[in-house]
């Protein structure tokens, strides 16, 4: 594994085959967490990542990218969907100039739905590079009404564990989940929703859990990258002997 804090001499002696590129969000998480929440986590997911993987080349995580929905409370800033989109096809540009055609983007805020759509661009656009991705938007899941969306006791535990000194639970204003659905987010964004910009239980925040879920996202992000490049490679290969 090689990171930004090598040599360009380490980096070109290392051929890594796989970019990671996590990406984060500066947005607010109320009044006990960090506006820079998913950015810690962005960078901490994806360093445990690459561990996992070795051949890989890891990548400061972004700390912008798709926050608007949080734009009422101070100290949010955010990148619209397009610009998010052109610096991921920017940065996948540069690194395929620099050899690497396989990159894996580590999502680590929900809110980017513009990913998916740029990633299915590049791909389809560009043979021979191949851009994954690894978080909420990947899943698929029904994401439904939430009880656990933002700023409860995932996110708590996980900066409990990773940045303890950042968590003020003493100025908590306690537990919330709203009766609205998530797509509330968009029509009124966070504020209306939440007046104090949770939507879980930090109380039930604990650094164990932050540290055992943190590992398990790692894990799972791992095999889900190894697995789906080896699958696109299989497909790929079968395309050519056509």
């Amino acid at each position: 594994m090689v990171t930004w804090e090598n040599t360009f001499h380490e980096i070109a002696e290392a051929k890594p085959e796989i970019a990671l590129l996590p990406i984060g969000s500066i947005e607010q998480h109320s009044y006990h967490l960090p506006v820079a929440t998913d950015y810690l986590i962005a960078q901490a997911l994806g360093r445990a990542v690459a561990e996992r993987l070795d051949d890989c080349y890891l990548l400061p995580a972004l700390p912008f990218s798709c926050s608007r929905e949080h734009g009422d409370f101070a100290g949010t800033v955010w990148l619209r969907p397009a610009t998010l989109a052109a610096v991921i096809e920017d940065l996948v540009g540069a690194l395929r100039h620099q050899g690497i055609c396989k990159i894996a983007l580590i999502v680590a805020h929900g809110g980017n739905w513009i990913v998916k759509p740029v990633v299915r661009e590049i791909n389809l656009d560009r043979r021979g590079v191949h851009v994954i991705f690894t978080g909420p938007e990947a899943s698929g899941a029904e994401q439904g009404r939430f009880t656990e969306l933002h700023a409860g006791a995932g996110e708590t535990s996980m900066i409990l564990h990773l940045r303890p000194e950042l968590v003020k639970l003493g100025e908590s204003r306690g537990d919330f989940s709203p009766p609205q659905g998530r797509e509330f987010l968009d029509y009124t964004g966070m504020r209306a929703v939440s007046p104090t910009g949770v939507w879980g239980a930090p109380s039930g925040g604990r650094a164990a859990a932050g540290k055992k879920a943190l590992e398990a996202a790692a894990e799972r992000a791992a095999e889900y990258i190894r697995r789906t490049f080896a699958e696109i490679r299989r497909l790929e290969e079968g395309r050519a002997a056509e």
